[in-house]
């Protein structure tokens, strides 16, 4: 039985996902174009860091996107990487000749 990431919520007057974390909030800051989010940035309190928190919000990001049939365009250097390190979210990821309109 596979794991629910943890949930998300979606700020949007400051255009960012945010995951409540123990004494704080990890955060992926996007731009939104029609049905695509473009993922500029995410951030883990530095205490927290190493213990996998970026990668839960990373997960809760891709299924909300899959949920709401958006696609992400990651500008962020680790939710690029974290997208390859997971193929089974590769129907969420915008495709290269997307990107480029």
């Amino acid at each position: 039985m596979q794991k629910k990431p943890p949930s998300i919520r979606d700020d949007a007057e400051h255009n960012r996902f945010v995951m409540a974390v123990p004494g704080g909030e990890a955060c992926a800051t996007y731009r939104r174009l029609d049905d695509y989010l473009i993922v500029s940035h995410t951030e883990v309190p530095s205490s927290l860091r190493g213990r996998g928190l970026g990668s839960q919000l990373a997960e809760a990001l891709f299924e909300r996107a899959r949920g709401r049939g958006e696609r992400i365009v990651p500008a962020c250097s680790f939710i690029a990487d974290w997208a390859r390190r997971h193929p089974e979210y590769q129907d969420v990821l915008a495709q290269r000749t997307e990107r480029a309109q």
